[in-house]
C-alpha cells in the first residue's frame, strides 16, 4: 500500500541521516582531535625553544609572558578535561596560544636579539676588511641574521644545526675572530670608520701609521676626496 511505502522511504531517510550524522561527527571529532595535537606540538616547541635559548645566550622572557605560559597550559588541560577535545575550549587555547604567548615570545626575542647583534655587523665588516676569508665572513653574517625570526629558530638549514645553534656559533666566531687579529681599539675604531667612510687624514695617527707599515698594507688603504657639504 501506498502508507506502507512512505513509511519505509521515511525509514530509510532516518537511517541515511543518522549515517551521515555519525560520519560528519566523526570528521570533526578527527579535525578537533588533529588540530589539538597541533596546538600542544606549537606549545612545547615554543617551550623548549625559550629554554634552549635562555641556556645558549641568555633569553628570559617577562614575567608577563611567564603568566600567559601558565595560563595557557590550564586552558589546553581544560580542553581535554572530560575525556574528549572540546570544541569551545580548543578555540579559546588556540586564541590565547596565537595571542597571548607567540605574538609576545615573538616581540621580546626580537628586542632581546636586536641587542644581542647590536655592533656586529660593524665589527664583521672591521674584521672582513683585515682578513682574507670573505666565504667565512658571508657565512657568518648569514647566520646571524637567520637568527631573527623566532619561529624558524628550530629549522635546520644545513640539516645538522638549528639556526639557534647557528646564531650562538657566528656571535661566538666573531668575538673569536676579533680576538685573534688582537687590535687596539684604536685602530679598531680606525677601521669601523674607513669601513662606514667616516675615516679622516687627521685620524692618521702615528701609531695607526705604524700598524699599516707593519702589516705591509699601504695599498689596501685609499684616499678619497668628500665633497663639501
Amino acid at each position: 500500500m501506498l502508507t506502507d511505502e512512505i513509511r519505509k522511504t521515511v525509514k530509510n531517510m532516518k537511517k541515511l541521516d543518522t549515517v551521515e550524522s555519525a560520519v560528519q561527527n566523526a570528521e570533526k571529532k578527527a579535525k578537533n582531535d588533529t588540530d589539538f595535537s597541533n596546538l600542544v606540538s606549537e606549545f612545547t616547541i615554543s617551550a623548549i625553544k625559550i629554554a634552549e635559548a635562555k641556556k645558549q645566550l641568555g633569553f628570559n622572557i617577562s614575567p608577563e609572558t611567564l603568566g600567559n605560559i601558565e595560563e595557557g597550559i590550564r586552558k589546553i588541560e581544560d580542553v581535554i578535561s572530560t575525556g574528549v577535545v572540546d570544541e569551545i575550549e580548543l578555540a579559546s587555547a588556540k586564541q590565547h596560544v596565537t595571542k597571548k604567548i607567540s605574538a609576545n615570545i615573538t616581540k621580546e626575542w626580537k628586542d632581546f636579539y636586536l641587542k644581542k647583534t647590536a655592533g656586529l655587523s660593524a665589527k664583521l665588516a672591521t674584521i672582513g676588511s683585515l682578513i682574507q676569508e670573505p666565504d667565512q665572513i658571508i657565512a657568518i653574517e648569514t647566520n646571524i641574521s637567520n637568527g631573527s625570526d623566532w619561529v624558524g629558530l628550530t629549522l635546520k638549514d644545513d640539516g645538522i644545526n638549528t639556526r639557534l645553534d647557528l646564531l650562538t656559533e657566528g656571535i661566538n666566531q666573531v668575538d673569536q675572530l676579533e680576538k685573534g687579529l688582537n687590535l687596539s681599539d684604536e685602530i679598531k675604531n680606525f677601521i669601523a670608520q674607513v669601513t662606514s667612510g667616516k675615516a679622516r687624514v687627521t685620524d692618521l695617527t702615528p701609531s695607526i701609521l705604524n700598524w699599516i707599515k707593519e702589516d705591509g698594507m699601504e695599498d689596501r688603504f685609499v684616499i678619497s676626496f668628500k665633497l663639501s657639504g
